[in-house]
C-alpha cells in the first residue's frame, strides 16, 4: 500500500516553476511484467541524505526540514521527506527534463522511478516491490506517435524557440480528449507583451490543430 501511495504522490505532483496555466491529462495503461526482474541487492539503489552533504541550499526557492531545495553547478534537487518514503526530484538548470525516484522510508531503497518534461510524466514510470523486482510499468509514449523530440524540432523550425531550454520562457505538456492524444504548447508572444501562444499539437500527426494567444497576468 506505500508503494501505491508513493508511486500515486510522484505522478501527481506538478513540477515547481508552474508554468504551465492547464495540467494536461495523461491517459495511460499499467503493463505488469509476467517474469520479474530481479537486481542483486549490492547493486541496488538507496537514498542516502549525506550525498548531498556538499551541495547548497537554493535560495531560489524556500526550503524546509522536510522539504529541501539544493544546487550543485549545474545541477538542482528537490527532495521531498513524506510519511510513506522520500521524493527527489534532479534536473539540470534551464532543463524542462526532471527525473523523480521514490524510496522507501524503511529501506531506503527505490521503489518507483520515472521522467518528467514540463511536468507531465514522460518515457515510463516503473515500480518496484521490497525485492526491487519491477512489479509496475506506465509506459507514457504509446499513444504518442510525434515524440517529444519531434516536437521539439517542430518548434524550433517553425518558430524558433528551444523547449528544450527553460530560460526562454515557453511550456510544454501533454493532454487527451476523446480519446485523442495532443501536446499542448505554450510560448512566450513575439511582441514582448504580457502574452502567450497556445498551441494544440495532434500527438500522432504532429500537425498544429488549434493556435490562439492569451493574456498573461504579471
Amino acid at each position: 500500500m506505500k508503494h501505491l501511495i508513493l508511486i500515486a504522490f510522484l505522478l501527481s505532483l506538478s513540477s515547481c516553476d508552474g508554468q504551465n496555466k492547464k495540467k494536461p491529462i495523461q491517459k495511460t495503461t499499467a503493463v505488469k511484467n509476467k517474469t520479474p526482474h530481479i537486481i542483486k541487492e549490492d547493486t541496488m539503489e538507496y537514498f542516502n541524505i549525506d550525498q548531498y552533504k556538499d551541495w547548497e541550499i537554493d535560495s531560489d526557492f524556500s526550503s524546509s526540514d522536510n522539504h529541501k531545495f539544493l544546487k550543485k553547478r549545474n545541477e538542482r534537487v528537490e527532495i521531498n521527506f513524506l510519511s510513506d518514503g522520500v521524493q527527489v526530484r534532479l534536473r539540470n538548470f534551464n532543463s524542462p527534463y526532471e527525473k523523480i525516484k521514490g524510496y522507501s522510508n524503511s529501506t531506503k531503497f527505490l521503489v518507483a522511478e520515472g521522467l518528467d518534461f514540463y511536468g507531465s510524466p514522460i518515457d515510463k514510470t516503473i515500480q518496484y516491490n521490497e525485492k526491487h523486482q519491477i512489479v509496475k510499468e506506465i509506459d507514457y509514449e504509446t499513444p504518442y506517435k510525434f515524440t517529444i523530440e519531434d516536437l521539439i524540432e517542430k518548434i524550433k523550425k517553425e518558430y524558433k524557440v528551444d523547449l528544450g531550454d527553460k530560460s526562454e520562457g515557453s511550456a510544454a505538456g501533454r493532454t487527451s480528449k476523446d480519446g485523442v492524444f495532443y501536446y499542448e504548447v505554450f510560448l512566450r508572444h513575439k511582441t514582448g507583451e504580457q502574452k502567450m501562444e497556445y498551441l494544440l499539437v495532434d500527438g500522432t500527426t504532429g500537425k498544429t490543430v488549434l493556435k490562439s494567444d492569451f493574456h498573461v497576468t504579471p
